[in-house]
């Protein structure tokens, strides 16, 4: 409800955007060879958006703040410029992605996760039997692969074929 202003203007200054809770996340694709007028466009919606939630009385908090730019490895090492801080991943709803949509922060996280998992279930293996143990391993295995995965088959499908053509 509060939000509607912020999507009108998100909109006006032309950016994609998607809003879950508090968080805001701001999306916008460029040409590589249009990328210091594409910087100068969204620093400026960016002061936009500033103002606008001073006005409002909301807080961007600049700590949690993130510039992420996805492309091809031969396309991100043409840009130079010291004026941005870029990450090399962000986290969108417990899903990471990476600078060239590698997934390997998200592999990591996920076999780190599954295996602290599976490693817990030593402690009530002697109550099951072998058939009920395997399926609760893959239950949770399961459960954690399948996180966010129309997410990444549609983002790197259209994504990635987009990327290419460039």
């Amino acid at each position: 409800m509060y939000t509607k202003p912020l999507c009108t203007l998100i909109f006006f200054l032309s950016l994609d955007h998607h809003l879950y809770a508090d968080d805001t996340q701001l999306f916008f694709s460029f040409h590589p060879l249009n990328f210091d007028s594409s910087i100068s466009h969204l620093q400026d919606a960016l002061q936009h958006i500033f103002s606008w939630m001073t006005a409002n009385l909301f807080t961007l908090n600049s700590s949690k703040t993130e510039f992420l730019l996805i492309g091809l490895k031969n396309q991100l090492a043409n840009i130079h410029n010291s004026s941005l801080d870029t990450s090399h991943s962000a986290r969108s709803r417990k899903f990471i992605f990476d600078e060239h949509l590698t997934f390997a922060g998200q592999i990591t996280v996920l076999s780190k996760a599954n295996y602290y998992h599976i490693r817990q279930l030593r402690c009530i293996r002697p109550y099951f039997d072998s058939s009920t143990a395997c399926t609760i391993a893959i239950s949770i295995a399961h459960s954690k692969l399948d996180y966010c995965n129309s997410l990444v088959y549609n983002l790197s499908k259209s994504q990635l074929s987009r990327l290419q053509q460039i």
